[in-house]
């Protein structure tokens, strides 16, 4: 008899250092190969006959530390899922309630707050704010069942605005403006389905118009006007499916301005990506 309890021990005990583990939402993380790492109670990591997950459960690292800790009823979480970093500090925590609307926080590898919003599910929903190391706020987004939706907003470090670029359906579309760190308005342009379209303006910091011109289907289009600090016309550029129809009619000084306005026009065109993934939280590790 004590022979077959041992065969059926080793058995056992091969079978779960085989085992893929997997994280709340059936993602893989990293298995247990530590011979320092105690097995949870016969209790948790549990399932029912229809092979959902029920009750507590845990999955740790190869260190020994937990990589999540969550309670399921049904195969969804309840109550609070924290998620961890290999060093042990919590990475997410969520705070389900029971219509699977979960308040999150999450932070970086040193404990600090990086981002808070909501999932529903596991899609981001209202809105989120992101955070600068310094514990600043940097970015905040709007969604619906994870999709951009509304005006997201880039600050400055003070904490004024710098950049409102409107989304819809995870696409940008509505009114995009930029703003210099005095508060005056420096770009101001708008997007139709995810390409810019329409009047394209920016300013000089203390107002006066910089450039003016007009893009169509994401292309820039007629004329553009380039104006100096003193508010007269630099020069003129003829545009034709965003290709420059008159390069070569600038004179020396013209070709200098319009050489520094090309090398310059893409950080104000082209809108800020964005650091953070939320997302990246709730996949595998």
């Amino acid at each position: 008899m004590r022979f077959v309890l041992f065969v059926l021990s080793f058995f056992f005990s091969i079978t779960c250092a085989q085992a893929q583990g997997t994280d709340v939402f059936g993602n893989s993380v990293p298995s247990q190969q530590s011979s320092k790492v105690k097995k949870a109670p016969a209790h948790h990591n549990q399932k029912d006959e229809q092979g959902r997950k029920q009750g507590y459960w845990v999955r740790r690292y190869s260190n020994g530390k937990p990589a999540y800790t969550v309670t399921f009823k049904d195969d969804k979480p309840i109550g609070e899922m924290t998620r961890f970093y290999f060093n042990g500090n919590k990475r997410v925590v969520v705070i389900y309630d029971e219509n699977q609307y979960g308040k999150a926080d999450l932070f970086d590898e040193k404990g600090k707050l990086s981002a808070k919003g909501f999932y529903k599910e596991t899609q981001k929903d209202s809105v989120w704010q992101f955070y600068s190391p310094e514990g600043a706020l940097y970015t905040t987004e709007f969604y619906i069942d994870g999709k951009k939706n509304g005006i997201t907003s880039h600050f400055f470090k003070r904490g004024n605005v710098a950049e409102e670029i409107e989304w819809k359906e995870d696409i940008k579309h509505g009114v995009w403006k930029k703003y210099h760190e005095n508060g005056q308005l420096k770009m101001t342009s708008s997007y139709v389905d995810g390409k810019i379209e329409g009047e394209y303006i920016v300013f000089f910091p203390d107002g006066k118009l910089e450039v003016q011109g007009k893009f169509e289907n994401g292309l820039e289009e007629g004329t553009w006007v380039i104006f100096n600090p003193s508010g007269m016309v630099a020069y003129k550029i003829d545009y034709k499916e965003g290709k420059i129809l008159n390069e070569d009619e600038f004179d020396e000084k013209q070709q200098k301005l319009f050489d520094e306005f090309e090398k310059n026009k893409g950080n104000i065109k082209d809108p800020e990506e964005f650091k953070h993934d939320p997302d990246q939280y709730m996949r595998g590790m």
